[in-house]
């Protein structure tokens, strides 16, 4: 990750792997809520970069990402439902036993589903 900013004269550089995911990933979950550019983007970017290079980081912060997941699937918004739906199919193939640790968590984020489960074709899609 590279930060760059004005003030400082600097290049900050961090590799992902070094970074601490109990901290930074939720705050990204948290960014799934976002229905603006940039901010939607970067959350999305961020979550797709750590879950790709996360490893056995990623299982132990799964109880700190149900909250910002819930959140996003509560505003009802079709755009923030697909973006987190592919978000979890990528969380749950980016690390061994993430699929079976989402299961306690099941009757959190499953209810919502349930609203948009016959719309499956009228959902944008997104690439």
């Amino acid at each position: 990750m590279r930060v760059k900013t004005r003030s400082l004269p600097s290049l900050i550089i961090v590799e992902i792997e070094k970074l601490d995911y109990h901290h930074y990933l939720p705050l990204f979950f948290d960014g799934l809520c976002e229905m603006t550019f940039p901010y939607e983007f970067f959350a999305r970017q961020g979550i797709h970069d750590m879950l790709e290079h996360g490893g056995n980081k990623i299982l132990p912060v799964i109880p700190q990402l149900i909250i910002p997941i819930k959140n996003a699937l509560n505003l009802r918004n079709q755009q923030v439902i697909c973006v987190t739906l592919k978000v979890l199919q990528h969380l749950v193939v980016s690390a061994e036993m993430v699929g079976e640790a989402l299961v306690p968590y099941y009757r959190q984020i499953l209810p919502i589903l349930n609203i948009f489960k016959n719309k499956n074709g009228e959902l944008p899609q997104e690439s």
